[in-house]
């Protein structure tokens, strides 16, 4: 498995922007967008770094992978890399987006999310793409319980949590339950 953890790697101005992300952290709106969408950048010019792509499809799972996942293709773009964005919100939409431009997924793959907790979600959905494209998963938390359905596949994040908990209409964490990052990007709790 390829695993490319961010925290990790520790670089400058990263603990701050993950510390607003925290469900915990009592961000929303704007401010967590716009956290979302630096770490994406960060996301981005760790993987031009390992991958030194020319082209890229950036599939976008809706809606709160919106923010991260600009972040991710703004960054490749401005490093010149040719980066073409669709956005998934549910099967029939698929359908129709990717018969808008069937080139675009002729190249590498980036699946991104702004958050995994079981994995099955996101497999599920890669499992519909051209087997013969090389696939990263991106995301800006994956909860370490979810790791090991990724077998060999390529996963980049900014940090692996210990912590799973259902997105729910909440305030804070409670019973595994906690406020959903859609929510709490877009203040629509």
């Amino acid at each position: 498995m390829s695993i490319v953890n961010i925290s990790k790697e520790n670089p400058v101005g990263l603990e701050t922007l993950i510390s607003l992300c925290k469900s915990d952290s009592g961000v929303n709106g704007l401010n967590l967008r716009k956290a979302h969408y630096e770490l994406g950048a960060f996301l981005a010019q760790r993987i031009q770094k390992d991958l030194s792509l020319s082209e890229v499809t950036v599939i976008i799972m809706m809606r709160a992978g919106l923010s991260f996942g600009l972040g991710i293709a703004d960054e490749m773009e401005k490093q010149g890399i040719n980066a073409t964005l669709f956005f998934h919100y549910n099967d029939e939409q698929w359908q129709k987006e990717k018969g808008n431009s069937p080139s675009a997924l002729e190249r590498p793959l980036i699946i991104v999310d702004a958050v995994i907790n079981t994995g099955k979600g996101i497999l599920e959905f890669a499992q519909r793409l051209p087997k013969e494209q090389p696939v990263f998963f991106t995301a800006n938390v994956v909860s370490e319980k979810a790791l090991n359905l990724f077998g060999n596949k390529n996963l980049y994040t900014i940090r692996v949590s210990q912590h799973s908990f259902i997105g729910s209409k909440l305030p804070a964490v409670q019973k595994g339950r906690g406020p959903d990052t859609g929510d709490r990007l877009f203040r629509t709790r």
